[in-house]
């Protein structure tokens, strides 16, 4: 029948996508952030924010497909604000921190348009970002003193930002936008998306 045909194929291809993932975990190198770790509420913020976040505004392209939208300056610039309670909100699910967080997802729109001009699958990065709930901590020597982290599966690489790199990131974002549109196989470096994550307990931003 062909719903079992379906899903022979299907545990066919995540069979293959969990050997694929595990050959490349063998090349990845650091710190896995665990619960023992210092930075493990953070990234467990980070991980919530971009499960909620990402499946906001795909909720919304969708609903809007087929509308011949395309971006103006409003969305370069928009911000969308969430506030995790552990007990969950309206827009937000209940969480196992003992804190309540708060999560900005900045230009969300035009990131989301850039992942897909990149070609990266949502589902796919929301798995690797946010799969196995460990990122990987990459030890550098960076004089901005920033912190630098791998997805478990080492495809994507996740960096605290200062203030300063924020606005600049924002600044340039309608141009840089407007380069990878028009330059679809440039080698320059691709930004999939920018949070901020607030924690009141541990007073970090």
């Amino acid at each position: 029948p062909r719903f079992a045909l379906l899903s022979e194929r299907r545990w066919r291809i995540r069979r293959k996508k969990a050997k694929d993932q595990k050959s490349r975990k063998s090349y990845v190198r650091g710190k896995v952030i665990d619960g023992q770790h210092e930075l493990y509420t953070l990234s467990i913020a980070v991980m919530l924010g971009l499960r909620t976040s990402i499946g906001t505004i795909n909720g919304i392209i969708n609903r809007e497909a087929g509308g011949g939208n395309w971006l103006d300056s409003d969305d370069f610039m928009a911000v969308e604000k969430y506030v995790f309670r552990p007990k969950g909100g309206p827009r937000t699910p209940p969480h196992q921190l003992s804190h309540t967080f708060k999560f900005k997802d900045y230009s969300p729109l035009a990131f989301a348009y850039l992942r897909r001009m990149f070609g990266v699958n949502e589902y796919d990065f929301l798995l690797s970002v946010c799969g196995e709930a460990n990122f990987i901590e990459f030890i550098s020597n960076a004089k901005s003193g920033q912190f630098f982290f791998y997805s478990s599966d080492g495809k994507y690489m996740i960096k605290t930002m200062t203030n300063a790199e924020s606005k600049f990131l924002r600044r340039i974002l309608p141009h840089y936008f407007r380069h990878c549109a028009q330059n679809p196989n440039t080698l320059i470096t691709k930004f999939l998306g920018m949070y901020r994550v607030k924690l009141y307990h541990l007073r970090r931003n």
